[in-house]
């Protein structure tokens, strides 16, 4: 099947030149994805999907065009090309719109970063519905206070090939498995607490099947009986579940569209130090095993480890090619494949002597962080403000949930606030973010 896919995408861009273009790029996939959704004690939803999709980047006289379509048998095809081709001609010119140089290509010959697993399609569907069951069943009637528990299995299996007119030609198979589970409970009056779990892994064999029930049922019944808290400066641990939200604004912020238009608080910023100076976000794109490991981006372009921000100091904004020329800026990369946050920019794997409970001991008291419920940031000037949901802990014990907090600040001068930086990311995602630890929090409560 991936040789059809190849044949397509090959086809795709002969046309494109034939019908006009100076230059284009062609991306084709095909993703398979099932899931089984258990509510209470029941299958309430089972969900399998095989897509095929073509898109187009077609450069034609200084204009851009983007087109997808799953039509691409070959009368259809050639048909949608030439109205692509046609279309991008009415198109305003845009003469900063090209391929990327050839030279910051992957070229290929890197060992396998091991994204795919061979036993996909071996794995039966009764085996994925008893995950979702056994999860379920970890909450369903574990407790008189339990309204409803859903559950879900998901899995999927994503190849990906993309072919330029300047000779580039790349690949990627990539596997997930997913399970989840969610809980919710009554409390006094309407209250009804809800909290969630899940697990992720690219291999089947360490996805984690056993405990995610009985985890989201344990968050959502200790939200029970929340108490409202008193408006004031308080130290803040924020969770590794939740705590890519504090860096997501950064990275936002670090990006060449912001960049360009005004629309970032981290302009003008490069090679200064604005955060602490054991802030370190670092891209291990080259990562095994983990998810988001890449050898190219979007473009093409051969992505390498590096410090985005190294010791406090920004080292690079997020540039792809469209953006270097109208910043008359190198290019960089389009985004981070593998996002990790640490103290010095040593990211090592499972690790956690510096995790949850050593940094609620060394912290004292304070809020534990453990969801964000709204709230936005102001990509201009870094000011956010954001509902919390979590905990009141003393002496490292968490002593009871709160009720109706806000916390609000400056992203900057929050991360400068940072105390502590854990060793304990989750695996189940592409941004490796630890606990944090920040003090003199502004919260407001009562």
């Amino acid at each position: 099947m991936t040789e059809n896919i190849k044949d397509t995408a090959r086809r795709a861009l002969e046309l494109s030149l034939k019908y006009g273009c100076q230059s284009a790029k062609i991306v084709t996939d095909i993703s398979t994805q099932s899931s089984y959704t258990v509510r209470d004690d029941k299958l309430d939803r089972l969900h399998q999907s095989t897509g095929s999709s073509l898109y187009l980047q077609l450069y034609v006289d200084e204009r851009y065009g983007c087109y997808s379509s799953n039509r691409t048998e070959p009368g259809e095809l050639e048909n949608f090309i030439k109205n692509a081709v046609a279309a991008t001609r009415l198109i305003a010119s845009d003469p900063f719109r090209s391929l990327p140089p050839k030279e910051l290509y992957y070229k290929g010959g890197k060992p396998d970063l091991k994204q795919f697993d061979s036993s996909f399609e071996n794995i039966s569907q009764q085996e994925k519905s008893q995950i979702a069951f056994s999860c379920a069943g970890e909450m369903y009637k574990k407790d008189k206070r339990i309204i409803s528990v859903n559950s879900e299995f998901g899995d999927s299996n994503d190849y990906t090939y993309m072919i330029d007119s300047q000779g580039f030609e790349g690949e990627s198979k990539e596997t997930l498995f997913t399970i989840s589970a969610e809980c919710s409970v009554k409390d006094k009056g309407d209250s009804r607490p809800e909290s969630w779990w899940y697990e992720s892994s690219i291999l089947f064999e360490n996805l984690k099947r056993e405990g995610c029930g009985t985890k989201a049922m344990e968050r959502a019944l200790a939200r029970l009986q929340p108490k409202k808290m008193k408006s004031g400066k308080y130290t803040m641990v924020v969770e590794n579940t939740v705590s890519s939200r504090i860096i997501s604004p950064v990275i936002s912020a670090l990006s060449g569209a912001a960049i360009q238009q005004n629309n970032s608080f981290l302009k003008d910023k490069l090679y200064s130090r604005i955060f602490p100076s054991d802030f370190y976000l670092s891209d291990k794109a080259h990562l095994t095993g983990a998810i988001g490991s890449r050898y190219f981006d979007g473009e093409g372009i051969a992505t390498k480890e590096m410090n985005i921000i190294e010791a406090g100091v920004i080292n690079c904004y997020f540039i792809n090619s469209y953006y270097s020329k109208k910043l008359d800026m190198p290019i960089t990369i389009e985004g981070p494949s593998v996002l990790t946050c640490t103290p010095d920019g040593k990211f090592t794997s499972g690790v956690t002597e510096n995790n949850l409970d050593a940094i609620l001991k060394k912290t004292d008291k304070g809020i534990f962080v453990t969801g964000f419920n709204g709230g936005n940031t102001n990509s201009s000037t870094g000011d956010f403000s954001f509902g919390v949901q979590g905990f009141y802990y003393e002496n490292g014990v968490i002593l009871h949930p709160i009720k109706e907090m806000n916390v609000t600040g400056n992203i900057v001068s929050l991360l400068n606030n940072l105390i502590f930086t854990g060793d304990d990311s989750r695996k189940s995602s592409r941004w490796l973010i630890p606990t944090l630890a920040f003090e003199s929090v502004n919260f407001s409560g009562t």
